[in-house]
């Protein structure tokens, strides 16, 4: 009760201190590993966007403004990776956009004003892709005219130059230095193919040798002889 005085409890004894101490201690190493493993454990990366458009630098280049290109008018159709129409590039869009081919969107009954998308379009970046072309100049003359797939022919002459360019980056050919519209034909995608050498010329089969005029004579004389040979024979013999 108030105002009355009480005991102060009595001090704990040696045996009570140290279990209270191995307590503490204990309680103390669990928190500190359970947070070095907390710390430990690498947080999962989040799943790239990519349908995003690609990161920006500071100070881009005629390739990074053609990836930017890329991203906008031929990405949709060959993909992030340069892959093509695939099914997995495909399930990367939203589930309404993942049926091209389907009436009303871009098979054979598109939406108005629409386009009827091919059924396979073709992987333009990795190994074996492009053999239309033995190099860049080709395909920027090909993209120039035939690109982009639904309104061909309407982007600038630097925009092509720029997609071209992100292809040869792509390609391992880009060399921003010397990178210019009169340098495409020497960024090679391949080997040049060499003209199949022509069989080598057989030789001349020669003709039949004209008789030499001097044996006529020598035979006529050779007939003669053995023929007066055999007449003397002859009259000898009677």
């Amino acid at each position: 009760r108030p105002g009355i005085w009480q005991p102060p409890p009595p001090p704990m004894n040696k045996l009570t201190r140290y279990w209270l101490g191995i307590t503490l201690i204990s309680l103390f190493l669990f928190t500190g590993l359970a947070l070095a493993q907390e710390a430990a454990t690498p947080v999962p990366n989040a799943t790239p966007d990519r349908l995003a458009p690609p990161p920006t630098v500071p100070a881009p280049n005629v390739a990074d403004e053609g990836a930017q290109l890329f991203w906008l008018h031929c990405q949709p159709c060959h993909g992030d990776r340069g892959q093509g129409l695939t099914d997995e590039w495909r399930n990367q869009y939203p589930p309404e956009d993942r049926y091209c081919w389907d009436s009303g969107c871009h098979g054979a009954r598109p939406y108005e004003n629409g386009f009827v998308l091919p059924t396979v379009v073709p992987a333009i970046i990795g190994d074996k892709t492009l053999p239309r072309f033995q190099n860049l100049a080709q395909v920027y003359g090909y993209i120039r005219v035939t690109m982009p797939f639904e309104f061909p022919g309407t982007l600038t002459n630097e925009e092509y130059v720029a997609i071209t360019a992100f292809l040869a980056r792509a390609h391992g050919l880009w060399d921003e230095t010397s990178f210019s519209i009169n340098t495409l034909e020497q960024l090679a995608l391949r080997p040049p193919i060499n003209p199949t050498p022509g069989a080598a010329p057989l030789p001349s089969r020669p003709g039949p040798t004209a008789p030499n005029p001097l044996w006529i004579p020598a035979g006529v004389l050779f007939i003669l002889i053995l023929a007066g040979g055999i007449g003397v024979w002859l009259r000898k013999a009677r």
